[in-house]
């Protein structure tokens, strides 16, 4: 048995093996096995949606792009330090999201300043109770 390779990674090539194991147990172990090889690419600068299309090109994984980026995060962004997992979180898409975050072909979302206008913005609707007798003809 190789000495080189993690007791992680060994459980994790044992658990691929067996077929009675559920299916989301299967793609944790696939994706373990190839944790190290996933972080040097995104070390690297390739996007993780990249690196999830090569990958199933290859073979090497068969579960969608949604729980890739959920291992990603789990598995790697969130063992990283502080300062380095703050520079690059790893989402997508999502209803709800706010406009001031955009989403870059890496699928990474950074906010970003509202785009500022020359025309100033209206202000909203006040009610007064008390009617203005200059304004009434």
């Amino acid at each position: 048995m190789n000495k080189n390779i993690s007791l992680s990674e060994r459980i994790a090539a044992a658990v691929k093996k067996k077929p009675t194991l559920s299916r989301s147990v299967q793609n944790r172990a696939a994706f373990i096995i190839l944790r190290t090889d996933i972080k040097q690419a995104i070390d690297d600068g390739w996007t993780v949606k990249r690196i999830w299309e090569t990958l199933c090109e290859e073979g090497k994984i068969d579960f969608g792009y949604t729980a890739f980026l959920g291992y990603t995060n789990r598995l790697i962004i969130s063992t990283l330090p502080d300062n380095q997992a703050n520079q690059a979180p790893v989402t997508t898409r999502r209803v709800g999201r706010t406009p001031e975050q955009k989403i870059s072909g890496a699928g990474e979302a950074r906010a970003t300043e509202p785009k500022k206008t020359d025309t100033p913005t209206m202000g909203g609707f006040t009610f007064n109770s008390i009617p203005n007798k200059e304004d009434l003809i």
